[in-house]
């Protein structure tokens, strides 16, 4: 695959309006005559970078202006936009932000500057950043296609860990929209940019605004990509004008076979302790015949899993917001995203930065009159990231057990479901999907960490099979596997199991919830994907020319 990327180093103005206007206007050149697929905006490019300018355009995200032209553009267009950075203000904070916007026009992935700019060039030019903003806390990755992108702002440039953190987590590409000064970009600019790619052995672009000599801070200019070699093989001038350029991703895999660093790298002598993952809280609820009662009780629970625990992400059971039934389920449901529990969930998330694994409701489908069994998750920015129908419905009959069959009333769905949250992959599938391995193996195939399943196991089945079922997908795709079942209530007309859990790559149950209302908490660790993968090479062992699981096309 090539990824055709587009920097547009456009010319700022002091005017909010107009500054946007240019933007939307090269990206629309960008797509239509330059044919990227991937197009980049500069750091602060709706407003001149300084203190009293970037004050006045402080905006929301994703409800700001500035976000809403570019989802439009990134939408008509049919193109992925690296939005620059823009002043996002937020609780009381200021932040420096950069946005992603994918070709539907959805927000996929959100930056805030981690490293801020405290500088003082004597006599020429004096930057502080920490009097204006508030340091962002994590890293943001997101695919265009196989690749995977990772995102920094300016001064992140300068942190060699930072860019190698990217890299452990198998990015590929590292875009840096930036505003460099002149004294500073003559001599650093095209060595970091260097040196950040060949160190990482990955593409790296930088984008400047164009050169205003009449500007407070007058910007370097000078967009240039990198190849994984360390060469230059774009570059543009001071003015403003796009500079495109064609990835060759293949050129890759040659350059680190050809000089194998990362395998080389003396991790007894030095080894590099990446931030990589997680807190995920599984929340274990009760769940009554009320509904508006069960989503109280479920945003309390989110509240108290964030403010209490520190969860980054959080995870509801199946049916949380109804009695498990084929009875109850045309009663309960509701449209995606316009019912009162979507709109409820999408809230709490936004309100408290989190991403929200939405266990599942019944959802009635608008167009075609079905119900379905689905599970809805949630950006930090409150909006919709993902939805993924139940594929496999419950229908079994075990004498003296148990009988039910959710076909009767629900239909089944047909297509997987992905999120990217803090540099992990994870596939969705609720309760009885997780007997089926090659829906877990299609994740796995896809790049998934992590496996995600709220459930509702029964008193027969559970004890049974629900850990077993875990710590199976756990160790056949060597990934971590959270399976999230409502808490247990003898007086139900369903009874559910419980024990909601968290399993690590190794298959090791690390945290389990007994059988009451709990909230239980897990630190998710990409290192310890990797480490296992790497130990037991089974993924690059299998016998493909005798099996292969892999998607149909419809």
């Amino acid at each position: 695959m090539t990824i055709k990327i587009a920097l547009i180093q456009l010319r700022v103005v002091d005017s909010k309006e107009k500054n946007l206007k240019n933007a939307i206007d090269l990206i629309r050149i960008a797509k239509k005559e330059k044919e990227a697929n991937v197009v980049v905006l500069p750091e602060c490019f709706n407003a001149p970078y300084t203190a009293d300018t970037l004050l006045n355009v402080a905006e929301e995200i994703p409800t700001g202006e500035t976000c809403r032209a570019l989802s439009n553009a990134a939408r008509d267009y049919g193109v992925h936009v690296v939005g620059g950075s823009i002043v996002e203000s937020f609780s009381g904070r200021l932040y420096n932000t950069c946005t992603v916007w994918g070709p539907e026009g959805d927000l996929v992935a959100t930056y805030r500057k981690v490293h801020l700019c405290d500088s003082s060039l004597s006599g020429k030019m004096t930057v502080a950043e920490t009097k204006l903003f508030t340091a962002g806390s994590k890293y943001a990755t997101f695919t265009v296609g196989e690749t995977r992108i990772g995102l920094g702002i300016c001064w992140d440039m300068r942190f060699a860990e930072f860019a190698t953190a990217y890299r452990t987590m198998g990015c590929d590409l590292l875009i840096y929209p930036a505003v460099c000064d002149v004294p500073t970009g003559e001599q650093h600019w095209e060595l970091l940019a260097k040196a950040r790619a060949l160190d990482n052995q990955a593409f790296v672009a930088f984008c400047s605004p164009a050169r205003d000599t009449h500007a407070k801070l007058i910007p370097y200019g000078h967009s240039l990509v990198v190849d994984p070699w360390g060469r230059i093989i774009q570059r543009a001038t001071e003015f403003q004008e796009i500079v495109v350029a064609d990835l060759l991703l293949k050129e890759l895999s040659d350059v680190r076979k050809r000089i194998p660093v990362f395998e080389q790298k003396r991790n007894d002598l030095y080894d590099l302790k990446v931030g990589s993952g997680f807190r995920i809280a599984l929340l274990q609820l009760k769940v009554g015949t009320n509904k508006a009662e069960n989503i109280e009780n479920a945003l309390t629970k989110i509240r108290s899993a964030v403010t209490d625990r520190g969860a980054r992400v959080v995870a509801l059971p199946e049916c949380f917001n109804s009695p498990y039934g084929t009875q109850h389920f045309p009663a309960y449901a509701e449209e995606i995203p316009t019912g009162e529990t979507s709109r409820s969930l999408s809230a709490i998330a936004k309100e408290l930065g989190i991403y929200l694994i939405g266990g599942t409701i019944p959802e009635k489908c608008q167009l075609d009159n079905k119900l379905y069994n689905t599970c809805t998750v949630w950006s930090p920015e409150g909006s919709l990231l993902a939805t993924y129908r139940k594929i496999h419905l419950f229908d079994i009959n075990i004498p003296g057990g148990i009988t039910f069959r959710e076909s009767d009333v629900l239909t089944g769905g047909s297509t997987l479901a992905t999120v990217a949250i803090d540099g992990a992959k994870i596939g969705i599938g609720i309760c009885y999907d997780i007997r089926f391995d090659e829906l877990a193996r299609l994740y796995r195939n896809q790049g998934c960490d992590m496996l995600i399943y709220p459930g509702a196991f029964n008193m027969k089945t559970g004890p049974l099979h629900w850990e077993l079922l875990a710590r199976g997908r756990a160790n056949d795709t060597q990934s971590y596997v959270a399976t999230i079942s409502p808490a247990r209530d003898p007086s139900a007309g369903y009874v559910a199991w419980g024990h909601s859990m968290v399993v690590d790559p190794w298959a090791k149950v690390i945290v389990e919830a007994s059988e009451e209302e709990a909230t239980v908490v897990a630190d998710v660790n990409l290192q310890t994907v990797d480490e296992v993968r790497a130990q037991i090479p089974i993924f690059s062992q299998r016998r493909t020319d005798l099996y292969a699981t892999k998607a149909l096309e419809k």
